[in-house]
């Protein structure tokens, strides 16, 4: 599989991923507070109130209150919120209670900005204590958990306090100077997903306080969530822990199915597309092989016609450099080296042929490299102006050593004519590593173009006025035929063979 083959499925994935990231980061911000938040409950209950400093306290009577909570500006992440608990006499419509104060609250965190306590349940809300500033507590508080149960098939956990010594004052205008402490309990009931509080109760007991010591009573009573106020707040809960489910189970299940199934589309894609792409390589390579074939057929036969007469021609030559007297032409000598010349590159070009063509069976026994390359080099008859270093260490291995000289031959013929007229190294290496040995031709000549790298193994390329395009053709042939793979890399260019060491005497 190719570079870009690989990529496509680790895009997709890499999308995904960032789709999961993005999609939580969208959930966080959905689940804190809203900037626009907003909040109404009504409680009722009864209430008996002071009527006068030294006066008497008032008989029972139906008291209703509010509590009503805005965002009034907005920093950042922190909110600051108007919080107004309103209380009257439900009979007489008079203002019994009345008090306001300012939060900073933290939306994510759903805690005052300036210390440890909650505003607000937050979600996923768990059976152990909070610490609150609640507003409708006045003072800082302890919710210690007490139960879990149902309101209307919603399932609450129950949450108490108790408080001491709150100074409430302020909520007392008719009293002005005087100190006014209050002691009193609650119970709160929220759903655990959503941290939305469905119902509240609470009691209390107001009281003058006088050189350290209780006073008269001042307000005596205890109020709960109206039926309507609680009937709305908890189909709110019901909707908004619906809604969370939908953000931490639905939307991410879904997310991984169609991530799943866009991978997996990806995958059969490129599949599909690596399937066609081998038809079509494998149906190249058929008609390449078949048109080589009809080809091979052709030229072996007009190769062996053709050495007959280069034959002859290559014989006259010789009896006439050695029998004609030069002195009759003085040309001779120029002539001779020219047609010396021909003859050799129309033999090489029709061994290189008939080598290609020609499919021999190995004749495998132990060859050694050193000796094999010493060889080869004295036969393709290296340059004055290039170089051989050949390897300090000898290796052996099962292999035909004819064909292997013609493949290393190929090669240093290739390096030879890379360097051309100039001075040159080739420089031959040799190692083994796990059962394979491995051999490699480096040349100082002008490397190969990126371009043509990855078809100079191909049958008839080449880029050589009067080349064949069937030597490093015939060199894959016979690395193969052992058993072995060659590459190459350029610039400086290096024509790696691994073979293995260990093969066994075959045919092929």
């Amino acid at each position: 599989m190719s570079f870009s083959s690989k990529l496509k499925p680790a895009i997709g994935f890499a999308i995904i991923i960032s789709v999961i990231i993005v999609y939580g980061l969208i959930v966080d911000e959905v689940k804190k507070i809203p900037l626009n938040y907003e909040m109404i409950s009504e409680q009722e209950g009864q209430d008996r109130v002071l009527e006068s400093k030294g006066g008497k306290m008032s008989e029972p009577f139906w008291i209703r209150e509010t509590l009503r909570q805005d965002v009034a500006s907005v920093d950042g992440n922190i909110l600051e919120i108007k919080s107004t608990v309103l209380g009257m006499d439900s009979a007489t419509n008079q203002i019994v209670f009345n008090n306001t104060q300012t939060f900073f609250v933290d939306r994510e965190s759903r805690k005052h900005s300036q210390s440890d306590e909650y505003f607000t349940f937050p979600p996923n809300v768990q059976k152990h204590d909070y610490e609150f500033f609640h507003p409708m507590i006045f003072t800082k508080t302890t919710f210690s958990f007490q139960q879990a149960r149902s309101i209307d098939g919603l399932e609450v956990y129950d949450f108490s306090c108790k408080y001491e010594g709150t100074d409430v004052s302020s909520a007392f205008p008719q009293f002005p100077s005087e100190k006014i402490l209050s002691n009193g309990r609650c119970m709160v009931s929220v759903e655990p997903v959503t941290g939305i509080i469905v119902a509240f109760s609470k009691e209390w007991d107001d009281y003058f306080v006088v050189d350290g010591v209780r006073g008269d009573q001042v307000e005596l009573g205890g109020k709960y969530t109206t039926e309507y106020s609680k009937a709305i707040l908890t189909e709110q809960a019901k909707s908004t822990k619906s809604f969370y489910y939908f953000l931490d189970v639905v939307t991410p299940s879904l997310i991984a199915v169609i991530g799943v199934i866009v991978l997996f589309v990806i995958l059969l894609f490129q599949k599909t597309k690596n399937q066609a792409k081998t038809i079509i390589q494998t149906q190249n390579e058929l008609i390449k092989k078949a048109k080589l074939s009809s080809i091979g057929e052709i030229t072996s036969r007009i190769s062996h016609d053709l050495r007959n007469p280069i034959n002859v021609i290559k014989l006259s030559t010789e009896a006439i450099e050695t029998r004609v007297n030069k002195k009759l032409d003085p040309k001779i000598d120029e002539y001779i080296p020219v047609i010396k010349d021909a003859i050799l590159r129309m033999t090489h070009q029709i061994n290189q042929i008939l080598g290609f063509v020609k499919t021999t069976p190995l004749e495998v026994k132990l060859v050694s490299i050193s000796n094999t390359l010493k060889e080869t080099i004295r036969i393709i008859s290296v340059p004055k102006n290039v170089s051989v270093i050949l390897p300090e260490e000898d290796f052996s291995l099962m292999a035909d050593k004819i064909q292997l000289s013609v493949a290393f031959g190929n090669i240093l013929l290739n390096s030879v004519e890379a360097i051309g007229e100039k001075q040159g190294r080739i420089t031959v290496r040799a190692s083994a590593k796990n059962g394979n040995l491995i051999i490699e031709f480096e040349d100082s000549g002008s490397g190969i173009r990126k371009e043509d790298i990855g078809k100079i193994f191909d049958p008839l390329f080449t880029t050589k006025q009067g080349g064949t395009g069937l030597g490093l053709s015939s060199v894959r042939q016979i690395v193969e035929a052992h058993g072995g793979t060659i590459s190459v890399r350029s610039p400086p260019t290096v024509f790696t063979i691994t073979l293995p060491q260990d093969r066994q005497s075959e045919s092929k």
